[in-house]
């Protein structure tokens, strides 16, 4: 039986900036990942004021997706920071197209779980939480064995009085799992300086401690 791995995230640092540890960890346990993109990110950092911020973005996301060693990538280019204002049923569909296609490619039996950032969005970000809404659905409707939902404990980020698009930490009950991705915190810094664009977010990431990678993860 093969395993998948799926995962759906916003922006093109999400992942990067995120569970990337534990998705070279699971690659190197077996997994084949692949990665959905919703938006291009063109209303993230410009600092170097580049003329198309979102093909700078989507070109550094696949320089971090090739680090990472993704089996495949499929970016759907839905307008960044406007998520909920795109039609669900339609995205749904869109992405059940696309992981039908994945399923399909493969011969073999395969086994599916997801990766997404949890329920809160990790920043409280709309279109974190627009992407972790609906992973979950879609995990419940292919009956994927699990869905891991990265999060941030205490020691990474505040618990309380975090304002909007900074890290926010989940309280211990919440976290079931924490990795331990020091192997590959090399890797990980790779994937997160693949991103030129934003390295200001990179470097203010880079300064919690990123040994350990944190989530909740669901059964199905």
């Amino acid at each position: 039986m093969k395993n998948l791995l799926i995962g759906i995230f916003a922006h093109p640092d999400d992942e990067a900036f995120g569970p990337s540890g534990t998705l070279l960890k699971l690659k190197d346990e077996g997994y084949d990942i692949h990665l959905i993109l919703l938006t291009d990110g063109d209303a993230g950092m410009n600092i170097d004021n580049v003329p198309d911020l979102a093909a700078t973005r989507l070109a550094e996301w696949h320089t971090a997706s090739e680090i990472l060693g993704v089996t495949t990538t499929h970016p759907l280019h839905y307008p960044d920071g406007e998520l909920e204002n795109v039609d669900p049923n339609l995205l749904h569909e869109k992405l059940l197209k696309v992981i039908a296609d994945i399923l399909h490619s493969y011969k073999e039996t395969t086994q599916l779980s997801f990766m997404t950032f949890e329920p809160l969005g990790l920043t409280g970000h709309k279109d974190h939480i627009s992407a972790s809404q609906h992973t979950t659905h879609l995990a419940k409707e292919l009956s994927a064995k699990q869905v891991w939902y990265f999060c941030l404990d205490k020691s990474q980020a505040p618990l309380e009085n975090t304002a909007y698009y900074e890290p926010r930490a989940r309280e211990d009950t919440y976290i079931t799992h924490r990795i331990d991705i020091s192997p590959y915190l090399h890797d990980k810094h790779r994937m997160m300086d693949a991103h030129v664009s934003q390295r200001n977010d990179a470097e203010a990431m880079k300064k919690l401690d990123l040994r350990a990678e944190c989530f909740h993860i669901e059964s199905f």
